[in-house]
């Protein structure tokens, strides 16, 4: 059979982002949540997101989408009060509801030889919220699964026979009550081997507290099980313990399960059992898939033969369904150039990727592929490996030279006071490109080390939120302080080395963000920290704007600005300035070379 029909499009529901709640252990200062992107703030349990957009039509026909999806459940914060949050999220998560699904798609051709066909796959996803179920023929559902469409009254409908997964698609005949579609399709062969599960419904899911999705092979044997009474989990991740928080979430009308890393193999079939209480359909009523047919696929034959391009996609339609099982598939200490391609959605990972170079991670749209999930010192706090930088962030890749990461947003979901929680790490990473991406956290957004240049990015946070030991070149970036006031720089570099360099960029804030500091460091311990800010754009600076402690020598500090303007492009005063210094034309200009800044190397 062939593979998914190429005309389906499938979109995952965007949800309201929020960042909010108290100030952290180093301020007494607390705040409401980020503007620009960010929706409305609330002090406790996240808040309400906002919905997507108007969803697509149908395969078949000129059909409408799903409207646009208003509103969202808000859950209880259980990892502190407040916070900027998806939908769903684990237990203990502190996150806040995104947008419900739309309304009915509808379209797709009338049966032939009778009266309208109904059934069908589901309808297609709005950009924030999932379909209701369709009537007449196919339309995609919100995975990209088809199925062939139901038996129309009176005749045989022709209902469109998409294709599901990466394989060919099973019928949608016999879903359990309520539910619309499933990923894997039921009956789907060549999917891919790390697929989050997802159970879709025509109005948004509950979480349970109790009983277990399990996936089983063949032979009945549990390969991966999540426990909904469970607040975390631990799992090994590119080599790394780390302890999870309860990896099932819901995504507009749809839960979705995440497995283990690596819990599938090749070339298997597997079926996947849900007991009843686990996942709740909307307005009541229980869902319970038993059996070792109802719910059964297989993965693909083999892992790809070449590796210089790979596709990911959470609809199945590319050779992995998760960031991390594309990385996972490089050998180690891979040198070899690899570009990875990463479909729209949101993604629910924590990714660690060590000693694989020359990778490209390339997201197909800025805004709409998102890498999410909360990770923080607290949550490793349990982790017998401790609760360091290597652990406590979103994403890590360490020594994973000429890395490219592009077009695409990175945010850890982790509340105001949730403890240091990096989105970003980059680790002895010589050579690596950061550019059009958005990197959202609070409290230590970013750490790199190395040699790093970052163009175009929106760098969100507030507590020492760029930090770390590298020489890092930031060109034309936003560098937004959120939800309170705060630092944006510590650098950490040896004396005589450079450190974080911001040239043509924008300092901007919210509007619980006012009077921040440019840096701060205690020259005691690091005496030749650098920061530059050459022609950058400041808002919301405190007057002073440099921080200055320890009670040692400043002769080796280099706290430099040169023509800072106000928004508008005026100068801007610094008269005020403390600790830091005014540098002239021509030191300016060497900051305004990457080489100078980066040790030879040009972008």
């Amino acid at each position: 059979m062939q593979r998914e029909a190429r005309n389906l499009a499938a979109f995952l529901a965007f949800l309201g982002w929020v960042a909010c709640g108290d100030g952290d252990s180093r301020s007494p200062t607390s705040g409401q949540g980020g503007a620009g992107s960010l929706a409305t703030a609330s002090s406790a349990g996240g808040a309400v997101g906002s919905g997507g957009k108007t969803g697509s039509g149908g395969a078949a026909g000129a059909g409408t989408g799903g409207a646009s999806a208003t509103g969202g459940t808000t859950s209880a914060g259980g990892a502190g009060s407040g916070g900027f949050g998806e939908t769903g999220g684990a237990t203990g998560s502190g996150s806040a509801g995104g947008g419900t699904g739309g309304a009915s798609s509808r379209g797709g051709a009338t049966g032939t030889g009778g009266n309208t066909g109904r059934g069908g796959a589901t309808g297609g996803r709005g950009g924030g919220g999932t379909a209701g179920a369709c009537t007449g023929g196919a339309s995609t559902a919100d995975a990209g699964l088809g199925g062939a469409g139901g038996a129309g009254t009176g005749g045989a409908g022709r209902g469109g026979a998409g294709t599901g997964g990466t394989g060919t698609g099973g019928s949608t005949a016999g879903l359990p009550a309520g539910v619309t579609a499933l990923f894997p399709a039921p009956g789907a062969t060549n999917v891919c081997p790390d697929p989050p599960l997802r159970i879709t419904f025509s109005g948004a899911p509950t979480l349970g507290t109790s009983g277990k999705i399990q996936v089983h092979g063949s032979s009945g044997t549990v390969v991966a099980s999540v426990d909904m009474a469970a607040s975390t989990i631990t799992d090994t991740i590119g080599g790394t313990d780390l302890v999870l928080l309860r990896p099932v979430f819901v995504d507009g009308n749809a839960a979705v399960v995440y497995l283990n890393n690596q819990a599938l193999a090749y070339g298997q079939t597997y079926y996947v059992t849900v007991d009843a209480g686990a996942v709740k359909p909307p307005g009541g009523g229980t869902l319970s898939i038993t059996g070792s047919t109802a719910w059964r696929f297989a993965t693909a034959a083999a892992a790809p033969g070449n590796l210089s391009t790979l596709s990911v996609a959470l609809d199945g339609s590319g050779q992995f369904c998760s960031v991390q099982g594309a990385t996972d598939a490089l050998p180690a200490n891979n040198t070899a150039a690899a570009t990875i391609n990463v479909a729209q959605g949101t993604y629910h990972e924590i990714m660690r990727v060590y000693k694989k170079s020359n990778i490209t991670i390339s997201g197909a749209d800025r805004a709409e592929t998102r890498i999410v999930g909360t990770n923080n010192s607290n949550q490793q706090s349990s982790n017998p490996n401790g609760a360091g930088t290597a652990n406590r962030c979103l994403l890590s890749f360490e020594s994973a030279n000429g890395l490219v990461i592009e077009n695409l947003t990175i945010k850890n979901l982790t509340p105001q006071g949730g403890s240091q929680a990096e989105a970003l790490r980059l680790k002895s990473c010589d050579k690596c490109i950061v550019r059009n991406v958005d990197l959202w956290s609070l409290q230590d957004t970013l750490l790199w080390d190395g040699r790093v240049y970052a163009e175009n990015c929106l760098i969100a946070g507030n507590v020492d939120y760029i930090w770390g030991t590298g020489a890092v070149y930031f060109n034309k970036c936003e560098i937004r302080t959120v939800g309170r006031s705060g630092v944006i720089v510590q650098a950490r570099n040896a004396a005589g080395a450079y450190g974080y360099v911001f040239v043509d960029c924008k300092l901007t804030v919210d509007s619980a963000s006012k009077d921040n500091m440019l840096a701060r460091i205690d020259v005691s311990v690091y005496p030749g920290s650098h920061v530059a800010y050459i022609n950058c754009q400041m808002t919301g600076v405190a007057g002073a704007g440099w921080t200055v402690t320890g009670g040692g020598s400043t002769s080796q500090l280099r706290f430099w600005e040169y023509q800072s303007t106000d928004a508008s492009g005026n100068p801007l005063s610094t008269s005020g300035r403390t600790g830091g210094t005014q540098i002239g034309a021509s030191q300016a200009a060497s900051m305004r070379d990457p080489t100078v800044v980066l040790g030879g190397w040009q972008p």
